[in-house]
């Protein structure tokens, strides 16, 4: 007993040694953080040089108000909105329902509402009966509209 408690005191102090030997020889490993100013210029300089524009808050006040005014002025006709009342039946597929609606003027594109359909886990849960949409709806009241989900 006397010889193992003696090993381990020899251990202990090895490994003291060694950890106290690496500790004084390793150098400074902390980083110094400098803290530099920088003008104005030479932060627009840099940042037209990766390719932005920069603006005075003056400059900036004055797009905002020109782009306004031009959104005001701007008047777009806006589409009639089309009703369409559709029967589900069984066996109807998403690729029946889009086809309906695109001959209805309800959605534009039937690839992007079987994609979303799809993508949403709208396409199990398609609901037999009649449903009335118009060309207002978004692709999610049009997905809520036929099915249960």
């Amino acid at each position: 007993m006397k010889q193992w408690i003696r090993s381990y005191a020899l251990g202990l102090l090895t490994a003291v040694l060694v950890f106290s030997i690496s500790y004084w020889n390793t150098g400074d490993t902390s980083s110094k953080v400098v803290k530099k100013e920088y003008e104005t210029e030479e932060l627009i300089q840099q940042l037209e040089s990766e390719g932005y524009q920069t603006l005075t808050m003056d400059e900036w006040n004055t797009l905002k108000a020109r782009d306004s005014k031009e959104v005001s002025t701007r008047t777009s006709p806006k589409d009639p909105v089309t009703t369409f009342s559709m029967d589900i039946v069984s066996g109807t597929t998403t690729n029946d329902i889009s086809e309906k609606l695109i001959q209805a003027n309800i959605i534009e594109d039937a690839a992007e509402f079987e994609s979303f359909m799809k993508d949403n886990d709208y396409s199990r849960y398609i609901q037999i009966g009649q449903a009335t949409l118009n060309s207002g709806m978004s692709l999610q009241e049009i997905a809520e509209a036929i099915t249960s989900k």
